[in-house]
């Protein structure tokens, strides 16, 4: 799937490159996508200095800067897809720089992500979304008995 993907990426880029320079000729094409390739670290500098601001007032305040965290992700993603030539990463990398628009892409990743996966077995500790379970629900039967607590110095062991 991620194979079809990078295909019709870069499908979609070799032909936006073909309509715009049929629009403007090739030596003005091949100058917008390398202006534009050189510029954008200088943008991706100016917004993630802002993240990082807002990322220390955060930690400052005693926060966890989760929101953060992932919008200086987004910003690394747009950063790499501005400085790779070509229309189409240009423009969505771009995009990726507007903060309502981060935003949005936060939240459509997160829920798709919480759509495919419900609940993560991580080693012996089982993590469950919120909603498959009320606190204090005895209706349901415990997936597994409950295990006797453990005294000062034991240890659960691999």
């Amino acid at each position: 799937m991620f194979s079809l993907g990078v295909l019709l990426f870069v499908g979609a880029e070799i032909a936006s490159f073909v309509v715009v320079t049929e629009q403007i000729g090739f030596l003005w094409a091949l100058t917008i996508l390398l202006v534009v390739s050189a510029l954008g670290p200088f943008v991706v500098r100016r917004v993630g200095v802002g993240v990082l601001a807002n990322t220390q007032d955060r930690l400052a305040r005693g926060e966890l800067p989760t929101r953060e965290v992932l919008d200086g992700l987004v910003v690394l993603l747009g950063g790499v897809m501005i400085c790779v030539p070509g229309f189409v990463g240009d423009a969505l990398g771009l995009l990726l720089m507007i903060g309502p628009i981060r935003r949005l892409v936060i939240r459509a990743a997160g829920y798709q992500l919480a759509r495919r996966v419900p609940s993560i077995r991580i080693r012996s500790w089982r993590v469950t979304d919120a909603p498959s379970r009320t606190v204090g629900d005895d209706s349901l039967p415990p997936s597994q008995p409950p295990r006797p607590s453990l005294g000062a110095g034991e240890d659960d062991g691999p």
